[in-house]
């Protein structure tokens, strides 16, 4: 991986650089987005939302409906879980000093989309390449939050 120097010496517009406040203003997005989904995570399971006792059901239309509930929390955690990886893997890239930067071409990602996608790792420019050339999966930025 290129350490920040390197990308910061091919001509990249000041502009594009992030100061400390803005790192530390993404920083806390990322933390506060963590702490989203964790207590989520905690509701669903405090709530019994992910609890399925067949026992108690009285028949199968119940049984049915209560796998679609439960099927729909599942899929929801999972969705946030990859969330919370990109989130953690954006916060070691804030330590790191390598944020902000594109992780397929070593450019600085926008600030505009920082803004809207703080864990993002491309830029559009290079997903939209990936993309076409078919090498991008479905699941390489979860952009809801």
């Amino acid at each position: 991986m290129n350490t920040t120097g390197s990308k910061t010496n091919r001509g990249n517009k000041s502009s594009d650089m992030l100061t400390p406040e803005e790192l530390e203003k993404y920083k806390q997005l990322l933390l506060d987005t963590k702490q989203k989904i964790l207590t989520k995570a905690q509701q669903a399971v405090a709530g019994g939302d992910i609890h399925l006792d067949k026992n108690e059901m009285m028949d199968e239309v119940d049984l049915a409906a209560a796998t679609v509930g439960q099927d729909l929390t599942f899929r929801m955690l999972d969705r946030d879980r990859k969330l919370l990886a990109k989130i953690m893997h954006a916060l070691t890239k804030i330590a790191n000093g390598t944020y902000g930067f594109c992780e397929g071409t070593g450019e600085p990602i926008p600030k505009r989309r920082l803004e809207l996608c703080p864990w993002s790792q491309y830029s559009v420019k290079f997903k939209e390449h990936t993309e076409k050339m078919g090498s991008a999966g479905g699941d390489d930025e979860a952009e809801a939050g």
